[in-house]
């Protein structure tokens, strides 16, 4: 079973303007390279992305299923859909497609109590099993404001997927490094917590992290920035990673946001037939991995 452990839906009006040229931020560096139109004003279609596309990539790449996360980026900029409308068209998107889809909750945990209550409602109403979770709009995970958030998190028992790595535009990278997770790991060890795109440039610090914590996790989405141009160093990612922590990385695609530059169904193809690990280690990142985390 093949498992994307990165994922997103969204319709376009999810997503607050700021956001989407954040998103074409890193493209349009290249827009001169390349023949394609970054501009904000004229979106490309993968910026209205619901479950027929995601399915489309998905059966076109031979993945199974999907861990669909929302993202709140509201307390930002407000887009012209608020959080809770977006995380219901994304649990009722998922439902479905159960067998497909299994969607995590996306909120700020700035937003307080707000948060707490959309924590329990969709646990409650639709058996939610995670929470993704984005520092970069500000906060660290190991501040007071946002412990009673996470201690609710490990009531419910849902697993976090926490961006780590890069940041644009509005967002602060500072926030997304890895290292303030680690009280969070100690303090709810029945907690897991998957930090994601391997840390970026701390992706030496995650692998630590992943090394020394039963409940800490990664994912490989967004590695696939390095193809076409660098294959090599995606290699050298894949086999680190096979080497130092096979049972704790899971595969990752990040749909939609490199589809312009190297799809998801070119990304799981590139995971299954390179030489970066037997295929034993291969079946472990590509979907086992994913699975016993979410008990599937």
């Amino acid at each position: 079973m093949i498992i994307d452990s990165h994922v997103h839906l969204w319709l376009r009006d999810h997503l607050p303007d700021a956001m989407v040229r954040m998103y074409l931020e890193p493209l349009a560096a290249l827009e001169g390279l390349m023949d394609w139109d970054v501009s904000a004003e004229k979106v490309w279609p993968e910026y209205t992305v619901d479950a027929e596309k995601a399915l489309e990539a998905m059966d076109a790449g031979g993945i199974d299923k999907a861990v669909v996360l929302p993202i709140d980026f509201n307390l930002v900029e407000r887009a012209r859909i608020d959080i809770e409308r977006y995380n219901r068209w994304v649990f009722e998107t998922c439902a479905q497609v159960p067998d497909r889809l299994i969607p995590f909750i996306g909120v700020d945990p700035q937003r307080g109590e707000t948060a707490l209550e959309l924590l329990d409602r969709f646990v409650s109403k639709y058996d939610a099993k995670g929470v993704k979770l984005y520092p970069s709009t500000g906060w660290f995970p190991n501040e007071d404001r946002v412990r009673g958030f996470l201690a609710r998190v490990d009531e419910l028992g849902l697993t976090v997927v926490s961006h780590t790595g890069a940041a644009w535009g509005s967002l602060e990278e500072r926030y997304s490094e890895p290292s303030y997770w680690t009280d969070v790991l100690e303090r709810y060890p029945d907690t897991n917590i998957v930090l994601a795109h391997l840390g970026g440039k701390w992706r030496h610090k995650v692998i630590q992290m992943c090394k020394a914590y039963p409940n800490c996790y990664t994912d490989c989405s967004a590695l696939q920035g390095w193809l076409p141009s660098d294959p090599g160093t995606a290699l050298v990612r894949l086999k680190e990673l096979a080497g130092s922590i096979p049972d704790k990385v899971s595969f990752g695609s990040d749909f939609p946001l490199f589809e312009l530059s190297y799809t998801t169904p070119s990304w799981a193809y590139f995971v299954r037939t390179q030489p970066w690990a037997d295929e034993e280690i291969k079946a472990k990142l590509l979907g086992e991995n994913m699975r016993a985390l979410l008990g599937l």
